[in-house]
């Protein structure tokens, strides 16, 4: 049986988050909640992952400390991961108010295209939080150094609901750790100029939507992950079946795509593929 016909077995996945009420960190381009978003998500395998035997497992790791030289990545769920460094520095991607990760982490970045993307009262304790809009109308600009992680912004334009794109409204987050460099691509609607991937740098890991329809279209996304030239692409904000079922079978032309057995993996520089690979960790 092809993986055509396993994902169609599987069913839509298609489900939408609830609003919520204002507050004082609402960014003014804020949006309705992502359609691809649980109310209120438990953890648990992804149908396509339950089901698409094609993709090739791979060995689970266990929490622990992380070891030397690599970094923890976990999939909370949606377009939440949270990574963690040997030096036990934790970032949580696309903080907010639906999906947060078991432990609380000492940096969060934020995008505001949507309310399941950024959070409007984020925890106390948490002693970094990163907005990829500037509150004051500016342009956000964050390089921080946090133990052994180093958390940078690359601005990118934002969906307006009147014409078109407000420039430098949003922004890509760029982690990097133990000569890993990944970026979260999160809600990005445009393909990347040339300034914005001279920012980029060097990608090894990219967080890419795979939705097909809320974020970018699938032409759209491989053309943008065509420019970024990460070597190793993991998949999130899924949002339906079909666009899932989609991204796999054209991913799978040009490169590998597999998935792991757990929603954490430990990897390092050295366990970089040669050629691109698509990564799916269990979630939803």
């Amino acid at each position: 049986m092809n993986v055509n016909s396993l994902m169609r077995r599987g069913g839509a996945l298609f489900l939408t988050a609830g609003a919520v009420c204002a507050a004082a960190f609402m960014p003014l381009e804020a949006r309705a909640s992502c359609a691809g978003m649980a109310q209120a998500p438990v953890p648990q395998s992804h149908s396509l992952l339950q089901r698409a035997s094609l993709l090739r497992p791979v060995a689970t790791e266990t929490r622990g400390t992380v070891p030397e030289n690599h970094v923890r990545i976990t999939f909370v769920g949606h377009a939440t991961f949270e990574i963690e460094t040997p030096e036990g520095a934790r970032v949580l991607t696309d903080y907010n108010d639906y999906v947060q990760g078991p432990r609380m982490p000492h940096i969060v970045t934020m995008n505001n295209t949507h309310d399941s993307h950024f959070s409007f009262a984020p925890q106390k304790g948490i002693e970094h939080v990163l907005r990829g809009w500037d509150p004051e109308g500016g342009v956000a600009k964050h390089n921080l150094m946090f133990r052994d992680l180093r958390v940078r912004n690359v601005p990118t334009n934002l969906v307006d609901r009147g014409d078109g794109k407000l420039a430098n409204g949003n922004s890509m987050f760029v982690f990097e750790a133990v000569g890993l460099c990944a970026v979260h691509i999160s809600h990005l609607h445009h393909y990347l100029s040339k300034d914005q991937l001279r920012s980029l740098g060097l990608i090894d890991i990219a967080f890419a939507p795979i939705d097909g329809m809320w974020t970018m279209s699938h032409d759209e996304l491989f053309r943008v992950l065509g420019d970024i030239k990460a070597r190793m692409i993991i998949p999130m904000h899924y949002g339906s079946m079909s666009g899932v079922e989609a991204f796999i079978a054209r991913a799978s032309k040009d490169w590998t795509v597999r998935r792991h057995e757990t929603n954490s993996m430990v990897v390092s520089l050295r366990d970089m593929p040669k050629t691109p690979e698509v990564v799916f960790l269990q979630g939803y």
